[in-house]
């Protein structure tokens, strides 16, 4: 069976680093990207089972990543967690909701969590890959 593949999104080296070394010995394939516009590239040559997005990036909103994203028909129906260090507030999250996003999660994460959220959104998703 193909392993699920993650689009991490995030410019902090640190987190990219992390989050992608727990990814992938829980499994999983990670693709990286530190813009939104390479993000958008990814997304739409790799198809990604999930998408890991940090709000701040340079040269977009992470939000405006994941408006386009579920725009477009090839990527719409990706699930989208966000993640951010430093914009954990009650609109970011309502925002975040409004776009699509399966979930919020803010730093320290917890790798376990993401996993099971992970895991969650896959169920919802009704695991594409499988399916194709």
């Amino acid at each position: 069976m193909d392993r699920q593949i993650i689009l991490l999104v995030d410019d902090n080296q640190t987190h990219q680093y992390s989050l992608g070394r727990h990814l992938e010995e829980s499994g999983f394939e990670v693709l990286h990207a530190q813009t939104g516009s390479e993000a958008l590239e990814i997304a739409a040559s790799r198809c990604p089972d999930a998408v890991l997005l940090d709000i701040n990036l340079p040269d977009m909103t992470g939000f405006d990543v994941c408006e386009r994203l579920k725009s477009d028909p090839q990527t719409g129906s990706v699930p989208v967690i966000f993640h951010s260090a430093t914009h954990d507030t009650q609109s970011a999250r309502v925002q975040a909701m409004d776009l699509g996003a399966v979930s919020f999660l803010s730093y320290p994460i917890s790798i376990e969590h993401l996993i099971s959220v992970l895991r969650g959104a896959f169920l919802r998703a009704g695991d594409r890959r499988r399916d194709s």
